[in-house]
């Protein structure tokens, strides 16, 4: 019988575990259904193939931009990121001279000298617009810029005089949020959307984190993608935070995802965005494509790795490359294309097998000496610069027919720098998979993610308690430190003054208001699980369920065993003197001091206020405190009968 119940258990985790990997495996696959069968994308790449016109060594039907992101300008760390950014402006953008710089949000760092308080600093405001007026870059390029989180911390409303974006940005002064710029130039006709997320009002920090839509703004994205998709070919989408971490609101009872305004537009080929840094440089390639089929790609940080993007579209082709600050020369092959990135319905594939050249963009801050390619690294050839960047070589792409092939390709300047690039490619449609990590972070939905994570680790801290007394005798366990600590465990459950403080602050923690303080300068908001009210408005910030899985999983979780553990010591070794007592009330010593850490942070964040009127961090101090109390202090009755219903001798 014990075996049936053991095989039972095991079953239904295997059960639960594979539904919840089907699920998981179903929202990060890659479906190119809408990309190779729908008549709309037929038609489109199509059209695009007769506009264009074969691909040969004509510098025609050419464009490239460049993006930067999370710069986080800030006048109390790191002063080398404002030289770099510097440098950035002065040499990098007019060696390249692109046609257009997206700079997507994070713009300042927003925090203060302690890196715990958030709000607006006029100063790194001035750096950035100073910097990029007195490099002069605006006279040749457009500088598109949108906000980040770090841009809206501590904003009232995006009308208050502490919105620096407004007047200290380039785009601030005519789109205080998201807007379309579209540009024809050199056959190419591109429109760049810019999408901010930044939710109005705009708290301190931390909780800031997940981008959130309003109706209002979501009317206005479809507007402007609307017009962005009757007048331009290709469309360019950017902003700030990744689509995982942006929560579109219901209207009209239903809710369209960012995805699927994306996607929704023809000519859409690529949303670029920043806000996750690579994961602290991780996941530094966090790239993925959606399964309305165009990409979304995560630039690198520029505030610790010195990240930025250089791409194109050379003959309806889109192609991009990471590269990292003063990384001379630059090489990008916009044709064949990387077969990671071939966006089928999408853009014009059949150009590719029908070129005559393979066409190549090289930059550097110095004049290139040579470029040269190879299929095997054996056997190279010269390719012949034609006006600009643009290098050519003539190749025959039916040798190339089937299969995914390698093309390397190295360019040296007149200073002796030397870069070589391998370039995967096919013309049968053979892909190249992204990596599941880039696909988890980009396709799931953060917000979602965070709230079953909080989920979890509440059944995890309740379910187990009232299991436990629910028996009349402890479980066994085959070891002897498990059963040690299950015994603990279930003697902790019997008593009704811990018991119960312990499992219903649990349940508090999804219902109730975890503070009540100054969220935004001369605001008082309430922050729960499930969002925060603030100025009559209702923000469904997600961020607030990692806030509470911290709680429960530093705090909550080891205060219960700190507790089992301090009555295992109170039955069972009531004999211990002197330093021997002090060991043993270690644990829950560095638990208070957690806690206490926890709620002094919380203090600089959030104020004096919030820290008095907190439940969440600091009257939790006060509950495990009273707790610890009660449970060094029992009676000497109510533990002979705890012994005594435990069955072990006195």
């Amino acid at each position: 019988m014990y075996f049936s119940k053991a095989a039972i258990s095991l079953v239904c985790v295997l059960l639960i575990l594979s539904v919840f990997m089907a699920n998981l495996l179903n929202i990060i696959a890659i479906d190119n259904f809408y990309a190779e069968s729908s008549n709309i994308g037929e038609n489109y790449t199509k059209y695009l193939g007769k506009k264009y016109g074969q691909m040969t060594d004509s510098t025609k039907n050419l464009l490239w931009f460049l993006q930067i992101s999370d710069i986080h300008i800030s006048i109390f760390r790191d002063p080398a990121r404002i030289a770099h950014f510097q440098q950035f402006t002065d040499i990098t953008v007019k060696s390249i001279k692109p046609l257009i710089v997206l700079a997507t949000g994070d713009l300042t760092d927003a925090k203060a000298k302690d890196n715990l308080g958030s709000s607006q600093v006029k100063k790194e405001w001035v750096y950035y617009h100073n910097i990029i007026k007195e490099s002069g870059v605006t006279e040749y390029t457009t500088w598109l810029d949108i906000r980040g989180n770090h841009d809206n911390f501590n904003i009232r409303t995006i009308n208050s005089q502490e919105n620096y974006f407004r007047n200290f940005s380039i785009q601030g002064t005519t789109h205080s949020k998201s807007y379309a710029h579209i540009v024809e130039h050199n056959g190419v006709n591109v429109a760049f959307l810019g999408m901010d997320a930044c939710p109005d009002p705009g708290l301190r920090r931390p909780f800031n984190f997940i981008g959130i839509l309003d109706v209002q703004e979501q009317q206005n994205l479809e507007k402007l993608k609307n017009e962005a998709d009757q007048k331009a070919d290709h469309l360019v989408w950017f902003g700030h935070y990744p689509t995982s971490c942006i929560l579109s609101l219901e209207r009209d009872s239903q809710r369209m995802s960012v995805r699927e305004l994306i996607g929704s537009a023809g000519g859409s080929q690529v949303y670029v965005c920043g806000h996750l840094h690579s994961m602290g440089g991780l996941v530094k390639q966090m790239y993925t494509k959606h399964k309305k089929g165009y990409l979304e790609l995560e630039l690198g940080d520029w505030k610790d790795n010195r990240m930025f993007r250089l791409a194109a579209i050379d003959h309806g082709l889109f192609s991009f490359i990471d590269q990292k600050h003063n990384s001379w020369p630059i090489i990008l092959v916009t044709n064949p294309k990387h077969a990671r990135y071939v966006l089928p319905g999408r853009e014009p594939l059949q150009l590719i097998p029908e070129s005559t050249h393979i066409r190549i963009l090289v930059f550097s801050d110095v004049k290139i000496e040579s470029v040269k390619i190879s299929f095997d690294k054996i056997s190279w050839m010269l390719c012949k610069k034609k006006d600009g960047p643009l290098y050519v070589c003539r190749w025959l792409p039916h040798l190339f027919a089937t299969g995914l092939h390698k093309l390397y390709v190295e360019a040296i300047d007149e200073m002796g720098k030397n870069n070589t690039l391998e370039h995967p490619f096919s013309l049968d449609g053979t892909v190249m998979p992204f990596g599941i990590t880039s696909r988890l972070m980009l396709m799931l939905d953060a917000g979602a993610v965070f709230q079953a994570v909080f989920g979890t680790l509440l059944i995890i801290n309740v379910l187990p308690l009232v299991i436990l007394r629910l028996q009349k005798r402890p479980p066994k366990y085959m070891r002897r430190y498990g059963q040690k600590i299950l015994r603990s465990l279930w003697l902790l459950s019997k008593i009704d003054r811990i018991f119960y403080p312990i499992v219903l602050y649990a349940i508090y923690l999804p219902l109730g208001p975890w503070v009540i303080g100054e969220l935004i300068d001369g605001y008082i908001g309430t922050i729960f699980a499930w969002g925060i009210l603030i100025k009559g408005t209702y923000l469904p910030e997600p961020f607030t369920y990692t806030y509470g899985s911290v709680q429960l999983l530093f705090v909550q979780l080891p205060l219960i065993l700190v507790l089992a553990h301090c009555l295992d010591t109170r039955l069972f070794a009531q004999n211990l003197r002197g330093y021997k007592r002090l060991i043993k009330n270690m644990p829950f010593i560095f638990l208070l001091s957690i806690q206490l850490l926890l709620a002094y942070f919380f203090w600089l964040e959030y104020g004096t206020i919030s820290f008095l009127f907190g439940p969440l961090r600091t009257w939790s101090v006060v509950l495990s405190t009273l707790l610890w109390y009660k449970t060094l202090t029992l009676p000497p009755d109510y533990c002979r009968y705890l012994i005594k219903l435990n069955d072990l001798p006195s």
